[in-house]
C-alpha cells in the first residue's frame, strides 16, 4: 500500500532505526475507505528521492478493514502483527512477521488487519511523462 498519505519527509542518511519501536505519527485513513472496525494508521517517511518517486518508511495500523488502491509499486516487510490482503482479482495474501510482499501500481484491494500491524515499505512511482 502506498502508505504515503501526506506526511512530511525526513531523511536518515547512513543511520540505523529499530523498526519495531520507531516513533510514528498519525496517518488517518480516509473515512470513506474504512469498511469495518476503527483501524487507526500511523507512519513515518524515512527518506524520499528528490523527485518524490521513491519513498521509504514505516507504517502501522490497528485491527479493522479498509479498501486500498496502489498508486505506486510497493515492497513491504512485515515486522509485527498479521493482515490479510484480498486483491480485486481474487488473490488473497496473508502477511505475518518476516514476510515480504510486492504490490504493483494499479491494484485494488481490501486490507483486514487481524492483529496490530507494522511494516517497513519502499514505494516506486512511475516516471512522469
Amino acid at each position: 500500500m502506498s502508505a504515503v498519505l501526506s506526511a512530511p519527509a525526513r531523511t536518515l542518511a547512513a543511520a540505523k532505526l529499530h523498526v519495531p519501536t520507531a516513533t510514528l505519527e498519525p496517518w488517518p485513513l480516509p473515512p470513506e475507505l474504512v469498511i469495518a472496525g476503527h483501524p487507526e494508521a500511523q507512519g513515518c517517511v524515512l527518506s524520499a528521492s528528490a523527485d518524490g518517486r521513491i519513498v521509504r518508511g514505516i507504517w502501522a495500523c490497528t485491527p479493522g478493514s479498509f479498501r486500498w488502491d496502489w498508486t505506486s509499486d510497493e515492497m513491504v516487510t512485515v515486522i509485527l502483527g498479521r493482515a490479510r490482503v484480498q486483491l480485486s482479482d481474487g488473490r488473497v495474501i496473508d502477511l505475518m512477521p518476516g514476510d515480504m510482499g510486492f504490490f504493483e501500481a494499479g491494484l485494488s484491494s481490501t486490507w483486514t488487519i487481524l492483529e496490530p500491524f507494522r511494516k517497513s515499505f519502499h514505494t516506486l512511482a512511475a516516471a512522469r511523462a
